[in-house]
């Protein structure tokens, strides 16, 4: 298979890289199957013994990825449409009295459960 490649021109690289974001080649079942292995192809290349450099590279990938996406999260979390936003400034005393910290837990889990995640995780640190 790899001196196909060679055959080719092109690295094994290059063609993941092709199949993944060509459109022609999305329904494939070779990417489909690739899609579905990244995380144990991503655990693999990380936890390779000469891969110190290119774990600490995937490392900040997966951070940023992450940050991101809770950023997006908190976003929609606060923005008017959610039905969690409101201004402390501007809260009455019912407001805050009909405040249930278990209902705000339930839409937190359900509309942004990355960050719910990611909150269990540190709380339980």
């Amino acid at each position: 298979i790899l001196e196909a490649f060679d055959l080719v021109g092109i690295s094994l690289s290059e063609f993941l890289v092709e199949l993944l974001i060509n459109p022609q080649y999305t329904t494939h079942e070779n990417t489909i199957n690739l899609r579905s292995c990244s995380p144990t192809i991503i655990k693999l290349i990380t936890e390779h013994p000469e891969a110190s450099a290119a774990a600490g590279g995937a490392l900040k990938w997966a951070s940023d990825i992450i940050k991101r996406r809770c950023a997006l999260e908190i976003q929609e979390l606060s923005a008017k449409k959610s039905g969690y936003h409101f201004l402390v400034l501007h809260a009455s005393v019912e407001q805050l009295e009909e405040f249930d910290i278990e209902v705000l837990g339930g839409g937190m889990q359900q509309h942004a459960p990355l960050l719910w995640d990611m909150l269990d995780v540190l709380l339980a640190a």
